[in-house]
């Protein structure tokens, strides 16, 4: 049999393969994406970015979270007993099946060509594809070949997933009934986003993290802000947690840790990271390089070890978000095209949506007491900023990291509402080499979250021109 021939063979769906589709598309080439999940999508819109999202917005909305800070307990939304998984299941699949209409869309007005099923490499050009419902493969050759097939929970064989009881990232919007109590294993990204939404819903959550702290890559000031507001106070962090045997115990989970302590509840969610998919993608019957955590080796140009196979998304690792897989796609697609040679930009946001959300660009104050550089925080509480009051939002604080020497604008952190949109101003301005000038003489709309970006700056300022008087 022949094998079909393609410009552009893109193998799933998520973020990073759609606008790797979609770059491709527009400069006429002839694309096919293959998916062999149900929906389309990847993880980002069925089991990770999309859902977990729209279950914190569901849950800030049902809870009356912020109408309890406005207007006391007795005006808030419903109670907690008064949710269940079926009313934010409903919701969650809702926002889903919007977002499986946009891709479907988009791929029939780009004119890309999907199929449905596996795909397994056969050599470095030949691919064949199990279709769903198909008798026999589907062979197909692509000039260039895109790999972009996501990550999964890495879950040990021992531990006794169920669904319900012992539950991953990909589960855990499955269980039938709002627990009354949580345990969850791991303090990253997915464990502290989660502990909070649950916490927010009434549930006592116990947080056990295995290392000294949480979302150990963020400035160190900003979780322990998050520490101190944990919704309702009803999350139970616990550090340094070493080996540990997970169990069933009735119907509830239980954890023992390997200083003999055990606790029990009603879920237990594991969330000790994440593994690349490539398990079946034959590529052993090509060229293509992993690394020693069984990721794909790529270049700056998100190349692999063959020069006409790229490889993109959450299979390559870090950073791993879907902003930046996004930018990953269209990279490789431009790149693979020799229409522009471009790399990964060397500075860009991280959004973190807990309760309230943290974001932040460039360097943490660890980081800048490492290189020994002389510097100032400049510091906006939320508690003082009159959006903050007006909205209910006076939970927070945006950090501002100074060159002391050149003004110069090194890092922004923000803990609180708005974070993740009021951190793109200053992305800009770090990217511009911006010094704390740019927001001290400019006016900013009168009240808003951006506030805090002149007031921090104007923190940092005093600092420096009183140390410039002494």
């Amino acid at each position: 049999m022949n094998p079909e021939q393609y410009d552009f063979i893109i193998i799933g769906t998520g973020p990073a393969g759609m606008s790797a589709a979609m770059t491709a598309a527009k400069c006429r080439k002839r694309v096919l994406v293959v998916e062999k999940e149900d929906s389309l999508g990847g993880v980002c819109v069925n089991t990770g970015t999309f859902p977990s999202k729209t279950l914190r917005e569901a849950v800030l909305h049902l809870t009356g979270h912020l109408k309890k800070q406005i207007f006391g307990e007795e005006f808030c939304s419903l109670g907690s007993s008064e949710i269940s998984m079926d009313r934010l299941k409903t919701r969650l699949q809702y926002v889903r099946l919007k977002e499986h209409a946009i891709i479907d869309s988009q791929l029939e007005r780009n004119n890309i060509s999907l199929i449905r099923g596996t795909a397994t490499f056969i050599d470095n050009s030949t691919v064949a594809l199990h279709q769903v419902g198909g008798d026999r493969p589907l062979l197909v050759r692509g000039e260039i070949i895109l790999i972009a097939t996501g990550s999964r929970p890495r879950n040990p064989p021992e531990i006794p997933f169920d669904g319900e009881l012992i539950v991953d990232s990909r589960s855990i919007l499955d269980i039938s009934t709002v627990p009354s109590s949580m345990i969850i294993l791991g303090g990253g990204v997915i464990g502290s986003e989660y502990a909070t939404i649950f916490a927010a819903l009434g549930v006592r959550v116990i947080l056990l993290d295995k290392g000294t702290r949480l979302l150990k890559f963020i400035d160190q000031e900003i979780t322990d802000q998050l520490q101190q507001h944990f919704p309702n106070g009803y999350v139970e962090c616990i550090h340094n947690v070493g080996d540990f045997e997970i169990a069933t115990e009735g119907n509830k989970a239980k954890i023992r840790l390997d200083d003999g302590t055990v606790y029990r509840a009603d879920t237990l969610f594991f969330a000790l990271g994440r593994e690349a998919n490539v398990k079946g993608l034959g590529l052993e019957n090509t060229d293509v390089v992993l690394n020693k955590n069984l990721y794909i080796t790529v270049n700056d140009l998100y190349q692999t070890s063959v020069d006409h196979i790229f490889a993109v998304g959450d299979v390559v690792g870090w950073p791993s978000l879907a902003a930046t897989s996004i930018i990953q796609g269209r990279i490789a697609a431009l790149n693979a095209m020799q229409r522009r040679s471009e790399g990964f930009p060397t500075i860009f946001p991280v959004g973190i949506y807990t309760i309230p959300e943290i974001s932040y660009v460039g360097m943490t104050e660890e980081e800048v007491k490492e290189r020994d550089f002389k510097y100032v925080v400049g510091r906006c509480y939320y508690e003082e900023l009159p959006r903050g009051q007006i909205s209910g939002e006076s939970e927070g604080m945006l950090k501002m990291i100074v060159h002391k020497d050149t003004r110069e604008i090194l890092g922004v952190h923000i803990f609180g509402g708005g974070a993740t949109e009021i951190i793109h101003i200053a992305l800009i301005a770090l990217f511009h080499n911006a010094k704390i000038d740019l927001f001290i003489e400019n006016i900013f709309n009168y009240p808003t979250y951006s506030e805090a970006l002149k007031i921090a700056a104007l923190s940092a300022m005093n600092q420096i021109d009183y140390e410039e008087c002494r």
